[in-house]
């Protein structure tokens, strides 16, 4: 299914949106480094949308904390839309790095995956990126394979060595330089 998807620069105030989205999805492949290669395996998992309540892992006021000052920080902040229809979110530092951006969020609500949504922000953190002299950007991707993939279809090929900052915040995770061509 294809939506049309306007993708907006948001304020910094906007963070707050991330509470909309459902990150809720069931999880049938998992992707862990071994031995510096990618390596997948079978699971049954659903994982819950972010809790409402208090302040602790996966809370939504536990993300906002965490992302509103890198937002603040000067990183782009961009919201996809289809009219006044919130459907997803990323957080993008063009300047990151010298020639390196950092992707550090993505999410689309559990509604609005397989549209075109991640692709749009994707395309608008690329672009934001390119405009800040970056030649690839670095993944910090979930060990889903819907993410996992995600990031192996824009190029993405394992960090190595991973970020030593990004790592020590989300060690789990399966970390990308995704080149621009």
């Amino acid at each position: 299914m294809s939506i049309p998807i306007n993708i907006r620069r948001l304020e910094a105030s906007d963070i707050n949106l991330i509470g909309e989205i459902d990150r809720s999805e069931h999880i049938d492949r998992l992707y862990e480094i071994i031995d510096g290669r990618l390596v997948d395996r079978e699971v049954d998992l659903d994982v819950p949308a972010w809790s409402r309540d208090g302040s602790g892992d996966h809370s939504v006021a536990q993300l906002i904390e965490q992302w509103a000052p890198i937002v603040a920080d000067g990183a782009m902040l961009l919201g996809a839309f289809e009219g006044d229809k919130f459907l997803g979110l990323a957080v993008v530092d063009g300047g990151f790095e010298p020639n390196l951006a950092w992707l550090g969020l993505l999410h689309v609500s559990h509604r609005y995956r397989r549209c075109g949504v991640a692709t749009a922000l994707w395309n608008a953190a690329e672009q934001i990126a390119r405009e800040a002299g970056a030649t690839s950007m670095y993944v910090s991707a979930t060990p889903s394979g819907s993410a996992v993939g995600f990031y192996l279809g824009r190029g993405g090929r394992l960090a190595d060595p991973p970020h030593p900052a990004l790592f020590a915040v989300e060690p789990e995770d399966i970390h990308f330089i995704c080149p621009f061509d």
